[in-house]
């Protein structure tokens, strides 16, 4: 065989080599675009799902009608909504419990557009940063201010503490106070233990002691309280804040940390029943 046969030789089999990788390239890249568009169905349909459960929350200074401050909840039981502490901070303390001597309101939007009156039944401390309102089965009609009897529920939303780094996520809330049901994605960017990361300085807010999900999905003030849902529908975190001064660094608080919570309630309730 001589130098240029073995040459040509040589060149077609790197072009054979060459077509191959294109080949396999081609079908990843089919497959890829097959599952994105899978996924953006899905996605679609978990938003679907899920925005019926998710509210806007308005901490309201009743004497002068103004608001105080404004937030996101979701559904965990029928009339039990959770939402963060600091969104009721102004008119609730820490480590509160439901006194009916000392009802706490707060003004509340469903999906649907109605808007509800809810109680504030529990808090926990700051570093928790995480509180309970329970909804009013009165509704407020926008046209005349009157309240109706009204004791439709909503559908809670199921808590999923199986999450892992690179996990697909959906951001739900009111940001701004001003645009309900907005929804961002993104991914489990990490998830935090506290010792993982410090207090703020004291212009910013506190973080919350407990255990965190950083995510690239958009949380801005607003979103407070609102969910972190992952593909299956499921809360896998609160959304809390976004910090300041960082490019798509956003927190959620766990929802590990929202079952204990959860637990504490019912504990408490358990207990002040029983007294």
């Amino acid at each position: 065989m001589s130098a240029r046969e073995i040459q040509l030789k040589l060149e077609l089999k790197k072009v054979q080599q060459l077509y191959s990788k294109m080949q396999a390239d081609q079908q990843a890249l089919q497959k890829q675009v097959k599952e994105f568009k899978t996924q953006a169905g899905n996605l679609s349909d978990v938003v679907e799902q899920v925005l019926p459960s998710v509210v806007s929350i308005y901490v309201m200074d009743w004497d002068t009608e103004e608001e105080i401050s404004s937030g996101s909840g979701f559904f965990v039981s029928p009339d039990i909504i959770v939402t963060n502490y600091h969104v009721v901070e102004d008119i609730a303390d820490e480590d509160y419990y439901y006194d009916e001597d000392e009802l706490e309101q707060v003004l509340v939007e469903t999906h649907d557009g109605k808007l509800r009156l809810a109680e504030v039944v529990f808090t926990g401390n700051a570093e928790e940063d995480l509180a309970l309102l329970l909804i009013s089965d009165f509704t407020f009609d926008p046209n005349t201010g009157e309240q109706v009897d009204s004791p439709q529920e909503y559908p809670p939303l199921e808590l999923s503490l199986d999450v892992k780094v690179g996990d697909r996520v959906i951001a739900v809330g009111n940001p701004l106070g001003q645009f309900a049901s907005t929804v961002t994605q993104g991914i489990v960017s990490a998830i935090r233990e506290p010792e993982e990361y410090e207090e703020g300085d004291d212009d910013e807010e506190d973080v919350a002691e407990v255990k965190v999900l950083q995510t690239d999905a958009a949380i801005n003030p607003g979103n407070s309280g609102g969910p972190l849902i992952n593909m299956a529908g499921q809360v896998v975190g609160v959304n809390t804040w976004g910090l300041e001064d960082a490019d798509s660094i956003n927190l959620a608080i766990a929802s590990e940390a929202l079952d204990d919570f959860l637990a504490g309630f019912e504990e408490t309730f358990e207990d002040n029943s029983q007294n």
